[in-house]
C-alpha cells in the first residue's frame, strides 16, 4: 500500500505536537521543515518522534557546498530519521550528506522536481538528469510531483526501485487517483494543508489513509 506522509508545516509548537499525536494512528511518517524548526528549535524533531512513534523526516532541501551540507546533516540527523536535499548542487554535495547518514543509519531523500508551478521553469528541464543521479548515488528516496502525473511517471521509470516521496496532493490540487496508478507500495504521498489546516486533522488523515487502503 502507498504510504501517507504528513507535512507538518505549522509554526506553533503546541499545535504541531497536538496534530502529530492525533494523526499518528493514520500517518506512516511525518515531514517537518524550516518553519516549525525556526519557530521552535531542532529538538522539536525528537519530541514529535517520541510523541507519534513515527519516522520523522526533515525537509530542509539542503543545497550547499559539501562541507556545509555535512554540518547541516550532522546536526539534523542527531534527531531526524532522514533529511531531504537538492540534487542540482552536484554529486559531491549529496555524497557529503550520504556519508553522515550512513554513519547514523539514516535516510537521504533527493529532490528531482518540486510540485509548485515555478518548478517547471528551471527544475523540470534537468529533473530527469537529477533522477539518473539519484539512481547512481543510491539515495533512499526521491521527491517527485503529484501535481504533474506525467512527470511523476517518467521520474519513477528512471529511478526504478528507489521510493518516491510525492508532494502536491490536497491543497496543491494533485489528482490522487491518477497518482495512485503510478506509485507502488514503497512510495509515499505527502499531504500537508489538507490535514493540518482542517477542522479535524485526525479525521482528515483517516480519510486519506482509507483512500490508500481502498486502492490496494
Amino acid at each position: 500500500m502507498v504510504k501517507l506522509m504528513l507535512a507538518l508545516d505549522v509554526m506553533d509548537k503546541d499545535k504541531a505536537l497536538k496534530i502529530a499525536r492525533e494523526t499518528s494512528e493514520y500517518v506512516d511518517a511525518i515531514k517537518i521543515g524550516y518553519p516549525l524548526v525556526l519557530a521552535t528549535n531542532l529538538k522539536i524533531v525528537k519530541e514529535i518522534k517520541e510523541l507519534s512513534n513515527k519516522e520523522v523526516i526533515c525537509d530542509f532541501k539542503v543545497a550547499d557546498i559539501p562541507s556545509t551540507n555535512e554540518k547541516i546533516a550532522k546536526l539534523t540527523l542527531q534527531y531526524a530519521d532522514g533529511i531531504i536535499c537538492h540534487g542540482f548542487v552536484g554529486e559531491d554535495s549529496i555524497r557529503a550528506i550520504q556519508n553522515v547518514a550512513k554513519e547514523n543509519n539514516k535516510k537521504v531523500i533527493m529532490v528531482t522536481e518540486m510540485s509548485h508551478p515555478g518548478a517547471v521553469m528551471f527544475m523540470q528541464p534537468i529533473a530527469n538528469e537529477l533522477a539518473k543521479l539519484a539512481k547512481k548515488l543510491g539515495v533512499d528516496g526521491v521527491v517527485a510531483p503529484s501535481t504533474r502525473p506525467e512527470r511523476l511517471k517518467e521520474i519513477k521509470e528512471i529511478v526504478g526501485e528507489i521510493p518516491i516521496v510525492s508532494p502536491g496532493i490536497g491543497a496543491q490540487g494533485g489528482d490522487l487517483e491518477k497518482v495512485l496508478e503510478i506509485l507502488s507500495d514503497n512510495d509515499y504521498i505527502i499531504v500537508g494543508r489538507s490535514i493540518y489546516n482542517s477542522e479535524n486533522p485526525k479525521e482528515s488523515a483517516k480519510m486519506y489513509k482509507e483512500k490508500l487502503k481502498n486502492r490496494e
